[in-house]
């Protein structure tokens, strides 16, 4: 069982996520919110950490969210078939999510997003 709150590398509950020091920068912090594991800030050290790490949240019967990802987690989102989605907040205004929850997702934007990082590249 996973304890409400923050998730830090190496503790018991990352343990059980594979969430450790030999994959994950010391730094990097999860947070756990009912049935959904939030990326807040993660470094990983070797590639395909993070896909590993989504893979067995997911294998675990959590669901994910990844507030205002980065370019390189919307790559390998749209890759995953992973879905967008964006909420109003108070103080920072709209946030975009990815995720693997099917509602309220926009996939739409998942294409749109894939347009625009070819088109960068």
């Amino acid at each position: 069982m996973i304890a409400e709150g923050i998730i830090n590398v190496d503790t018991e509950a990352a343990k059980q996520l594979g969430f450790t020091s030999d994959c994950f920068n010391p730094a990097s912090y999860l947070w756990k919110r009912g049935n959904t594991i939030v990326i807040s800030f993660i470094m990983s050290k070797r590639k395909g950490m993070f896909c590993r790490l989504m893979q067995t949240i997911r294998e675990l019967g959590f669901d994910f969210e990844i507030p205002t990802p980065c370019n390189r987690m919307i790559e390998i989102g749209i890759k995953q078939n992973w879905n967008f989605y964006q909420k109003e907040d108070c103080v920072f205004g709209v946030i975009e999510f990815l995720t693997n929850k099917k509602e309220g997702a926009n996939n739409e934007r998942s294409r749109t997003n894939s347009r625009r990082t070819e088109a960068a590249d």
